[in-house]
This record gives C-alpha cells, structure tokens and sequence, in this order.
C-alpha cells in the first residue's frame, strides 16, 4: 500500500512538473524566432507568425509586406514586437481569468484556438483575399 501511495505522489508530481513546463514555454516571448530567417516554417512574406501563438504578427514579413525600409523598417518591428507581448499577455490573462469558469474540457479547446500553427492557415485566407500579397505595397 505504501509503494502505491508513493507511485501516486511521484506521478501527480510528474504531471504537475509537465503542466508547469508547458505553461511557462507558452507565456515565453517568441519574437526572437522572428531574427532568423532560417527558421523553416516562416516565409520572409508571412503576416502572423507560424512559429508564434495564434494572432502574433511576423515583424519582418508584415515590413516586407508593407513595403517597410530603413527607419520605417525598425519603428514597425519595434511596434510589432510590442503588439506581440501584448497578444501574449493577453492571451495568458484570458487563460488565467477562464479558469474559474470553463472546465477543464473547455479550457484545453480555449488553449487550442490560441496554439502554434493556426497562423498559417489565417495567412492562407489573407493570402486568397489578396490582403497578403506585394500589391499592397506602396
């Protein structure tokens, strides 16, 4: 009986060891991903970033997309970068203030509209509405 008790605590331990990882790595500012144009899965004209939390925009491919150069180039990432911390707070608090009211089921699909790798797919639908492409450069 005891050894059960111990497995019990050493599991619950281990999940709760993997939750906290897991929340810490989702609060983390990704906008350094942004610098590193080899990172595979962003394209130097994507808008929101696929390595990013849904929403969060692609510092270098929205100034590109604009047509953005020299100081204009540096203000909007500067911008971008700010509105992407703010996304990320956001994001975090709605998580956080939800908790008392979602349930655990509701939670996990809540996470799930605001995961890496929906990005793409709002790029796709800016892309066929013609709202992604270089003919919205000045």
């Amino acid at each position: 009986m005891e050894r059960k008790a111990i497995q019990i605590v050493f599991f619950a331990a281990l999940i709760a060891l993997l939750v906290s990882v897991v929340s810490f790595a989702q609060q983390q500012d990704h906008s350094q991903h942004q610098n590193h144009p080899a990172t595979a899965a962003a394209k130097e004209e994507d808008i929101f970033c696929p390595t990013m939390k849904t929403g969060q925009l692609c510092t270098h491919g929205t100034s590109a997309t604009l047509g953005l150069s020299g100081q204009d180039d540096e203000k909007w990432v500067a911008i971008a970068r700010k509105y992407n911390r703010a996304v990320d707070a956001a994001t975090v608090q709605l998580f956080k203030d939800a908790e008392g009211v979602l349930t655990p089921k509701q939670q996990e699909l809540l996470k799930a509209w605001f995961a890496v790798g929906l990005n793409p797919e709002i790029n796709t639908v800016l892309y066929k509405k013609g709202l992604g492409s270089a003919s919205q450069k000045r």
